[in-house]
């Protein structure tokens, strides 16, 4: 990095690569194309960044702070706290910030098994994710709220279908399936991880 950026200029370099990335793609990225989403010029974006990779990471390293964020402020309820991160994590493909952002993370998970740079960031984030899914889980389970699962296992299986789901929907725009999954994640939820007793909360996850 040449000069490091102000949060101002890094709230504009992220943006603009974010959008980049949902319109060229990744191998289509150049510095030029970046500069085109703002109305900064591209020695603006050379001062503070040297070179396309230097850009594309620090989208990504502001995208999963972000999203780390979101999900440290869940409710303090297991089971609220679960359906919340799954909602958050399906995504919702009618919000533009959301969909660009998870549209330009799964162009990067495409390029991440050749570039150690994104590699190592993503599969931190996705690991953060399944650790925090088993944290849900097992104080859910000790407080009598959910069956005795295997919380890894299941934490594994809901990260996997929320990215599953959340590209389908916002990069193809199969809307049906996201309505689809989400159904079927609270089918299973009740079935499989909810104690008896316990009700989910109304209008998350499922509409």
């Amino acid at each position: 990095m040449s000069n490091s950026p102000s949060p101002t200029a890094r709230a504009e370099v992220v943006n603009a690569v974010k959008n980049a990335l949902a319109t060229h793609g990744y191998a289509g990225l150049t510095t030029k194309k970046v500069a085109a989403e703002s109305d900064k010029s591209e020695a603006f974006f050379f001062y503070h960044y040297d070179t396309k990779d230097d850009l594309v990471v620090a989208f990504l390293d502001w995208a999963i702070e972000r999203n780390r964020d979101q999900l440290s402020e869940l409710d303090d309820d297991p089971v609220t706290r679960l359906y919340d991160a799954l909602d958050f994590l399906v995504g919702d493909p009618r919000d533009d910030v959301d969909c660009g952002i998870n549209v330009a993370m799964m162009e990067l998970l495409s390029h991440a098994p050749h570039n150690e740079r994104f590699h190592e960031r993503l599969t931190a984030y996705e690991q953060s994710v399944i650790d925090l899914f088993v944290d849900i889980l097992e104080e859910g389970i000790a407080q009598g709220q959910f069956e005795p699962v295997d919380s890894h296992d299941v934490a594994s299986y809901l990260l996997v279908t929320a990215n599953g789901t959340a590209g389908a929907a916002m990069a193809l725009g199969m809307y049906d399936v996201d309505a689809g999954v989400r159904r079927e994640l609270d089918r299973y939820l009740r079935t499989n991880v909810l104690a008896s007793d316990v009700t989910p909360p109304e209008g998350v996850l499922v509409p």
